[in-house]
């Protein structure tokens, strides 16, 4: 075995020293190609979910949401229930909401959106909101007859935003705006800020401080339709919601994914994408590599069987090329890193992907880079075994004299 190494070795050095410059620098170049492609893709794609993730929970969902599993939606004796929440181990902040659906109304726009009553203090501990402010500010505890409103339903004269015609189109900070909320009360307020945290759902939202929502809707007075938790780590999530479960009994604990179904459901289809095009991928390198090696193996026929006349083994014959197929597979691996190592992923961060999220960057881990390089040698290594060992099956002879 190692006298058939040694051979194969010999006989990969020569047939790339003199093969075709042009064909060897192709056949890397698509495998780079593909390569470059299996890192992309992937780091593309978790980029997206990370970042839909990401604002999901620092704008809508948090990590752990609290809601009643009784008839009656609202949260009863909610400030000693947020009380017991912030005392469990893992958990950074909680901080009550009561929502009521309203028609806004600005001069002849009108528009319809949740309104949500919160506690400023705390909803910036679990929310990052308050960050995302492109005119005037956020509400303080106590203001009354203020509101912000989300870029989505303000509009603010941004006519490229998706659900800008859906909008009230021309409100901006300083605004006097009417709202008509589902109970039957009309009030009119003063537009104290928009933000815009680039997640879509959030942004077509609208919050006041609980103190004017108890004044709309007097049954809101501590209690609560839905409370939102925070915690350190991905790790506390399930105890953190057992122990809730345990404080009370009507409670209906879900985590960020169970909240929001629409982002598993993304999640979901990019996986499936990202099957579909690694797949691709292997067909473009699979049948590079075949072809390459498959001309090759004729065009060297008589050769190969001259190789073996004189004593040569087909399985040195065969290591050469499957020697050769890694030279080529590790030199674009290499390539395909450094290209995106110092040129994809620096552009990709200066220009990101923007999408109704926010800005998506590159995502990549140790596990992609090993995964690419499995796939590109291991398709590689097929690709060329399968010709050279057809041609192996010819009879000495028959190789030679064609």
């Amino acid at each position: 075995m190692t006298k058939s190494l040694r051979v194969a070795g010999l006989l990969s050095f020569t047939s790339i020293r003199r093969g075709n410059v042009g064909v060897i620098l192709l056949t890397i170049l698509i495998l780079t190609l593909v390569s470059l492609n299996l890192l992309f893709i992937p780091g593309l794609l978790q980029g997206l979910v990370s970042g839909a993730n990401t604002q999901l929970r620092n704008t809508y969902s948090s990590d752990i949401v609290v809601q009643s599993s009784t008839e009656n939606p609202l949260l009863s004796n909610v400030g000693d229930t947020i009380s017991k929440i912030d005392g469990i181990d893992g958990v950074v902040a909680a901080t009550p909401r009561n929502g009521l659906g309203a028609k806004f109304i600005y001069g002849n726009e009108h528009a319809d959106a949740m309104v949500y009553g919160i506690q400023p203090e705390t909803d910036n501990s679990v929310f990052t909101i308050n960050q995302s402010f492109i005119e005037g500010t956020y509400l303080s505890p106590g203001d009354t007859d203020e509101i912000v409103l989300g870029i989505q339903l303000a509009g603010a004269d941004k006519p490229n935003l998706e659900l800008y015609a859906r909008s009230l189109l021309t409100v901006h900070a300083g605004d006097e705006i009417t709202l008509i909320y589902g109970n039957g009360v009309q009030k009119q307020y003063k537009v104290k800020g928009i933000f815009y945290t680039q997640f879509l759902q959030t942004d077509a939202e609208a919050f006041i401080s609980q103190t004017e929502m108890n004044a709309v809707n007097p049954a809101t007075a501590n209690s609560a339709d839905t409370i939102y938790v925070k915690v350190k780590n991905d790790k506390v999530i399930p105890g953190v919601m057992a122990t809730i479960s345990s404080l009370a009994t009507g409670l209906k604990v879900l985590n960020w994914q169970d909240y929001a179904g629409i982002v598993r459901s993304l999640t979901d289809s990019f996986n499936v994408i990202n099957v579909i095009l690694n797949v691709v991928n292997l067909l473009i390198a699979g049948i590079t590599v075949f072809i390459v090696t498959y001309i090759d193996v004729a065009n060297r026929r008589r050769q190969i069987g001259v190789q073996r006349a004189i004593g040569i083994t087909p399985w040195s014959i065969i290591f050469s090329y499957l020697i050769r197929a890694i030279f080529y597979a590790i030199t674009a691996i290499i390539l395909a890193m450094l290209l995106f190592l110092f040129v994809v992923s620096p552009l990709e961060t200066k220009y990101p992907f923007y999408f109704p999220f926010g800005a998506v960057y590159l995502v990549i881990g140790v596990s992609n880079i090993i995964r690419m390089t499995a796939i590109v040698l291991s398709v590689s290594l097929v690709a060329s075994f399968l010709p050279v060992r057809g041609m192996m099956r010819m009879k000495i002879m028959d190789a030679i004299w064609g």
